[in-house]
Formats: C-alpha cells, structure tokens, sequence
C-alpha cells in the first residue's frame, strides 16, 4: 500500500505500529527528540520515503495514559473531534506503538510506501482557520491621557490622595512608637 502526500498537505497521518512485527522504531516525541539508535529501523526506510524525522512522533499508547489517543489528537495537534468520530472504534482499540507525521514532515509532498507492519489508521485534517482580514476601528488622531478615576466614575480629588497620604503617615509613626 502506498500513500500519496500532495505538496503543502495539512494532515496528521496516524499510523498503528504491529505488536507482533519486526519492525523496531525509536520512540521520539516532539519534546524528546531521541536519535534513532543503531539497532532500530530509521524512519525514511519504515516509510520508503524521505522525510523529517523532526514532525514525526513514535509513542506507545501507554505512555500518554490516562488520556486516550484521540483526546491526544485533538490536544496535541489541534484535530477537530468530528474528524475523529468515523474512526472513533479504531483508535480506542489501539495497542501499542502509534507513527504520527505531522504535516511538515513530508512539506514538498511523496509517495510513502509505508513498511508492511505499519497501518495506516487515518489522515485528519487540522480545523479550518479563518485568515480573513477584519476591519479594525480607526485610531484616535489626538491621543489623550487619561484621569485616574474611582469605581463610581469621578476623578480623584487630590484633597482625597493628600488625606490618604497623611493618614499612612499617621499610621507609620504609631507603628515606629509601638515598637
């Protein structure tokens, strides 16, 4: 089974990982950036195309319990849940080791031929952003600055801060003879 992946292509692509295959990944995350060791399978020969290993994530399943793979698609790579529901049953089932490319793994686009213990559990588009410019109310042409005012709207008298001031004064000079 091969994969076409278009150039610039949104998608996730999940992938299950067979437990009983030979296929040995290295498990990597995007925060843990591992280096695949000498003894196991490099990703651009698992997936019989070049990509960047920097947008892929390898993982068990265990490992993000007690959340589920889904909430963790949805979390982690912002799929929309609806996107999710046709596949639901599948992904819950899920044991094991899971592939997720993220979309800048294979950027200028390729045919994946993905090893025969890899299991292409679905693609699921990121929600759609809504990059329309928005009208924006005019600046002020004369800035102006602003009074201090108290919760009922008036300004602050300075009569009112002088009193404040002195009353803290006041206070102060009790402290320092108690002491």
């Amino acid at each position: 089974m091969s994969l076409m992946i278009p150039a610039g292509d949104p998608h996730i692509h999940v992938f299950s990982v067979a437990q009983d295959g030979t296929l040995d990944l290295a498990h990597q995350t995007f925060l843990s950036r591992l280096k695949e060791p000498a003894d196991t399978t490099p990703l651009a020969a698992a997936f019989g195309a070049p990509i960047d290993t920097t947008y892929v994530e390898v993982f068990a399943i265990a490992d993000i319990a007690p959340m589920t793979l889904r909430e963790y698609l949805v979390q982690a790579h912002d799929v929309p849940p609806a996107a999710l529901e046709q596949v639901s049953d599948r992904l819950d089932a899920l044991r094991g080791d899971v592939v997720v490319l993220a979309p800048k793994a294979m950027p200028a686009g390729g045919t994946l031929a993905p090893h025969a213990d890899l299991t292409l559990v679905g693609s699921f588009a990121p929600p759609d952003v809504n990059s329309k410019p928005v009208k924006l109310p005019p600046a002020a042409k004369e800035p102006s600055v602003a009074d201090p005012a108290d919760p009922s709207g008036a300004p602050i008298g300075r009569t009112l801060i002088g009193g404040i001031v002195l009353a803290a004064l006041v206070l102060i000079g009790l402290i320092l003879v108690l002491i």
